[in-house]
């Protein structure tokens, strides 16, 4: 038996902040969450699987376009031609409502309604399999569904597909030790955009998106082709993405000039096929005239008309600590930053703000106030060194 696994395909991702890049790359851009499925579609073809499971997110908005939904039906009805199922769910972003789609799929598809289910196949080696899930009805969805998963059935081989986060409130929240206790044989996961194998006996993994969609889902995106042979499960990852982001940094010198960071930043744009978020390290030895150059966008500006390997993305400068300041005032900063920099501070500067899902979902990740001190450390050393 073979099946393939993917999710988060989020079909008509808008791809913000590439407004510096050229119309064709923009338009390359948005068109590379089609590419990226086109590939799981091809993958399935080639590999001759018995079925296909997408685990939510395939749309990116609930209100999904007309040109998705027909580009997902023509590729659905290859996979009919080639005696390929398809079982699919809809996760957060895509979540299921009546009339939800404009056009009808082949018959070779099955979505799983907001109640949990079990549908049946027989693989082609013989082997009888049970695939469990359900769809979002609502964008959060707060109760742990997996409760309402049923035990292993009789089957040869039981499949549970869930878009969740592990202990993630807001999304159909879960242990693995609760996904371990049903007695399947494999979870297929969607909805953070990572690649991860949470536990192998039995498998539950995150196949994670199929193509990156922002410089914080970097290394290569694809999906899991799974092979199932006197009941061992084999996994092979198969790339899907057609543009990689990627962070780099650069140490600043006392006496780099515009020049000699341009020249810095072709190596390394030369020595990569990927969108480069660079971050330019020690920025405070920049003189005022180079740092104005950066912040003007500049230098970005350039790269965008330069024919290089990579593409420079986004340029941040990283100020960094005066060992003298630091060692004076760092009682001050661990006070400040333990009173002052805290969720429910933040909260409280705009409680409209906060009242925004999409906001409030960012606010309440782990990396947030990492991400927020760091950016006023940057600050304050900025101001510090007198730019």
């Amino acid at each position: 038996m073979k099946f393939l696994h993917a999710a988060d395909l989020h079909l008509d991702t808008p791809f913000v902040g590439v407004s510096n890049f050229s119309k064709q790359l923009q338009s390359q851009l948005k068109d590379s969450t089609y590419i990226a499925a086109k590939k799981i579609f091809q993958t399935a073809i080639e590999e001759n699987v018995d079925f296909v499971i997408l685990a939510g997110d395939i749309f990116d908005d609930t209100d999904s376009s007309l040109k998705a939904q027909m580009f997902l039906k023509a590729e659905f009805e290859k996979l009919d031609q080639a005696n390929i199922e398809i079982y699919m769910i809809y996760g957060n972003h895509d979540y299921y409502r009546n009339n939800f789609a404009v056009v009808n799929f082949p018959q070779n598809v099955t979505i799983f309604g907001q109640d949990v289910s079990t549908a049946e196949i027989t693989a082609s080696d013989g082997q009888k399999v049970g695939i469990t899930g359900f769809s979002y009805y609502q964008q959060h969805i707060n109760d742990a569904m997996v409760e309402q998963y049923p035990t292993r059935g009789d089957f040869d081989y039981q499949i549970g597909v869930l878009h969740a986060g592990v202990g993630d409130d807001n999304y159909a929240p879960f242990k693995i030790s609760d996904l371990v206790k049903k007695g399947y044989d494999y979870w297929a996961l969607g909805h953070i955009h990572k690649r991860e194998i949470l536990n192998e006996n039995p498998m539950i993994v995150y196949s994670g998106d199929t193509q990156g969609r922002n410089q914080n889902e970097t290394t290569p995106k694809g999906f899991y082709i799974v092979s199932v042979e006197n009941h061992v499960t084999q996994m092979k990852f198969v790339k899907s993405s057609t543009y990689t982001w990627d962070k780099v940094t650069l140490n600043a010198k006392e006496d780099d000039t515009v020049d000699s960071l341009i020249s810095k930043i072709s190596d390394v744009l030369n020595d990569t096929d990927t969108l480069i978020t660079l971050t330019i390290n020690n920025a405070q030895n920049l003189s005022r005239d180079v740092i104005k150059t950066i912040d003007r966008n500049e230098i970005l500006q350039h790269f965008s008309t330069v024919d290089t390997a990579g593409i420079l993305y986004k340029i941040y400068l990283k100020y960094n600590d005066n060992p003298q300041l630091a060692t004076i005032d760092k009682k001050y900063w661990d006070q400040a930053e333990k009173e002052s920099i805290t969720l429910d501070a933040i909260k409280d500067m705009d409680e409209k703000l906060y009242s925004s899902a999409i906001i409030r979902k960012h606010i309440n990740k782990p990396e947030f106030l990492k991400n927020i001190t760091e950016m006023t450390r940057n600050v304050i050393n900025q101001k510090y060194t007198g730019e």
